[in-house]
């Protein structure tokens, strides 16, 4: 069973960790950049093999009522692709 604290600040949101919002886990991505100063919104990412597949927004009541949880020892990992492709280059 992981610890979930909650966070009450958008300021402690980081992209190095997971987050549980009703029930599903989430990684942060960002702040919306579209989204007006006076009503800011932050973006996340369910993680894979999650019931929700879509991005969620978040505004800032509901990050300050504490809805959205930190998960404790978690972290995210970033997804990398290595493919070996060369690159050809000619000298005159």
């Amino acid at each position: 069973m992981q610890q979930l604290d909650p966070v009450y600040d958008a300021s402690q949101l980081s992209k190095l960790k997971i987050y549980q919002y009703k029930g599903v886990l989430y990684r942060y991505l960002c702040k919306d950049p579209y989204a007006r100063n006076t009503h800011p919104q932050w973006i996340f990412e369910p993680l894979a093999g999650q019931r929700s597949k879509v991005n969620i927004k978040l505004n800032s009541n509901k990050i300050r009522s504490g809805s959205i949880a930190e998960c404790t020892g978690m972290l995210a990992t970033a997804k990398s692709q290595v493919t070996q492709s060369g690159i050809q280059q000619t000298l005159f």
